[in-house]
C-alpha cells in the first residue's frame, strides 16, 4: 500500500510539472486566463459592493442582520475550495464525451494507476491562482471586522474547513460524472449545477427554507461555503453544529463519490464501436 501510494505522489509530482511547463509555453494566454477569471470573481465582489452601498446589511429570514464583512467572508473563503476543486476538475466537464464516447477511458484503464487518479491529474489547471488570491486577501480584509481574534489554531481549522469544503465538492460532481457509466450521456449537467454554488456565497438563511433544505440535504454545497465559514464569525452558534459537521460532510461525499465511481467502472465495458 505504501509503495502504491509513494507511486502515485511521485508521478503526480510529474503531471504537475508538465502542466506547468505547458502553461508557461504560452505564458499570454495563460496570463490571459487568469485574468479573465479574476475579473469575473472581482465583478462578483463588486456587486456584493454595490448591495452593500445601497441597502447597508442584509436581513435574513430568521431576523439577523448580516454585515458586510462577514458576507464577505463568507463570499472569500467560497473562493477557496471553489479554486481547489477548479484546479483538479478540468476533465469532469467532458468526462462522459471524452472518456466514455471518445474511448479515452480505455486508455487510463490500461495503465497500472488509478483511474481516477489519471482523470483528476489530466485536468490539472493553473488558471484557479487568481481565485486563491482573491479569497486570501477578502478573508484577510474581512477577518478584523468580524470579532473573532486569529490565532493558529483558527488557522488550522480555516485550513481544515477548505479541505472538508473542497471534499464536498469534488464527492458530489464524482456522483455526478461516475452517474454517466449508466447512461453515457453527451449533455453534461455539471454546469448547471455548479451555478448552485452561487447560491452558498450568500448566507443560506435569506432564501426561503426549500433552498436551504436542497443545499443542505439534497446536493449540500451548504457545506462548502456558507456552514464552514459561518463557524468563524463572532456569534456563530447558530451554525456551530453545521460548521463542525463540514469536515464530516466532505468525507461523507468524497466517500459516496469513489464507491459510486468504482461501481460505475465495474458497470464499463469498453468504448466499442
Amino acid at each position: 500500500m505504501f509503495k502504491r501510494l509513494s507511486l502515485h505522489f511521485r508521478i503526480a509530482f510529474h503531471y504537475c510539472a508538465q502542466a506547468l511547463k505547458m502553461n508557461m509555453e504560452y505564458r499570454l494566454d495563460f496570463f490571459a486566463e487568469c485574468l479573465a477569471a479574476l475579473a469575473m470573481q472581482y465583478t462578483k465582489l463588486l456587486t456584493l459592493q454595490i448591495l452593500f452601498d445601497k441597502f447597508h446589511s442584509l436581513h435574513d429570514r430568521n431576523g439577523r442582520v448580516w454585515t458586510q464583512h462577514e458576507v464577505f467572508f463568507i463570499f472569500g473563503f467560497s473562493l477557496l475550495p471553489m479554486g481547489l476543486f477548479s484546479a483538479f476538475a478540468m476533465n469532469f466537464y467532458q468526462f462522459s464525451d471524452k472518456y466514455l464516447v471518445g474511448g479515452e477511458m480505455d486508455r487510463l484503464l490500461m495503465r497500472p494507476l488509478s483511474s481516477l487518479f489519471q482523470l483528476i491529474m489530466e485536468g490539472i489547471a493553473f488558471d484557479f491562482i487568481p481565485d486563491l488570491g482573491l479569497g486570501i486577501v477578502v478573508i484577510a480584509t474581512a477577518w478584523p471586522h468580524l470579532g473573532t481574534q486569529f490565532s493558529l489554531l483558527m488557522l488550522g481549522q480555516l485550513i481544515l474547513a477548505v479541505i472538508g469544503a473542497w471534499c464536498v465538492l469534488t464527492g458530489v460532481f464524482l456522483v455526478m460524472i461516475s452517474l454517466s457509466f449508466w447512461s453515457q450521456d453527451r449533455l453534461s449537467i455539471l454546469p448547471p449545477v455548479y451555478n448552485l454554488l452561487n447560491f452558498a456565497t450568500y448566507p443560506l438563511t435569506i432564501f426561503k427554507s426549500l433552498v436551504q433544505i436542497f443545499l443542505t440535504w439534497v446536493i449540500p454545497f451548504g457545506f462548502a461555503a456558507f456552514y464552514p465559514a459561518a463557524g468563524f464569525l463572532a456569534n456563530p452558534e447558530t451554525f456551530r453544529t453545521y460548521s463542525l459537521l463540514s469536515p464530516v460532510a466532505g468525507l461523507v461525499c468524497i466517500t459516496i463519490g469513489i464507491l459510486t465511481w468504482r461501481s460505475g467502472l465495474k458497470r464499463y465495458s469498453g468504448a466499442g464501436t
